[in-house]
């Protein structure tokens, strides 16, 4: 019997969603998006303190699996754009970016296509040193997708994001590390362990914090900076006297590592 399309892992607190086609550089097919979405879902359960997304073999994700459609039947029942993006992609994406706790990707080798969507809608990225970003669409006269043109632009720069868009430029792991595009770069065959061991080490930060953080500049982009100041007021008022916010005094006082419950 055959694995999954997509595999979900449990490593302690630590949840881990893994693309599972390394025969097709986990491309995304239709079987594969829902298996995503149903694992984004599952990993929204409170006992994971962090997400991990990752590809299995020497692929993080070749973006869409172009070979799905090759005949003209397939072509009959394939359902409509729209209805592949709002009704399949969007959802996993937007799980990864809403999730209140800290996403991870821990990227192996190509992301290509709208595989370049999931890296972008992650918080935290770790490339390792073969690897490469490529937003190819314009290869085939295609726009990029998944919310791709408004995370690279924010996380680049225009200039930066249009180049590497229209030019369907391969970026390697060192310049997407200069540009913004991951935040660390690790020896070839390290990095689902290197990301593991920083997931767990965010595991054991205060989750709703970190959930607050990571929606609040989330959100930023949306929100002038008077407003930000609003919402990080009455956030902080939610926090302040809460358990866990009085654990965290009390281990700084007694120098100690804190034990953060949630509460």
């Amino acid at each position: 019997m055959s694995e999954p399309k997509v595999l979900f892992e449990e490593h302690g607190s630590v949840a881990v969603i893994k693309i599972n086609r390394p025969e097709k550089r986990n491309a995304l097919d239709r079987e594969t998006v829902l298996l995503i979405n149903e694992c984004t879902e599952k990993a929204k359960d409170k006992k994971y303190r962090a997400v991990i997304l990752t590809g299995a073999g020497n692929s993080f994700c070749a973006g869409a699996d172009l070979t799905e459609f090759s005949t003209v039947d397939d072509l009959e029942s394939a359902p409509t754009v729209q209805e592949s993006l709002h009704n399949g992609y969007h959802i996993g994406l937007g799980n990864l970016i809403k999730m209140n706790k800290p996403v991870f990707a821990a990227v192996e080798g190509p992301c290509a296509g709208i595989g370049c969507a999931f890296l972008l809608s992650c918080d935290v990225v770790v490339m390792n040193k073969s690897s490469f970003f490529q937003v190819g669409f314009s290869k085939i006269a295609l726009i990029p997708d998944g919310g791709t043109n408004w995370l690279l632009t924010r996380a680049v720069g225009y200039q930066k994001a249009f180049r590497m868009a229209a030019e369907a430029k391969r970026v390697g792991a060192d310049e997407c590390l200069a540009v913004g595009i991951c935040s660390e770069v690790v020896d070839d065959g390290t990095v689902f362990a290197e990301t593991l061991k920083l997931a767990q080490h965010y595991a054991d930060f205060a989750p709703g914090a970190i959930g607050a953080t990571k929606s609040l500049m989330r959100e930023s982009f949306d929100r002038s900076y008077l407003k930000n100041l609003d919402e990080e007021a009455d956030t902080q008022a939610d926090f302040v006297g809460s358990a866990d916010n009085v654990e965290g005094v009390l281990a700084f006082i007694e120098k100690r590592k804190p034990n953060f419950t949630g509460d």
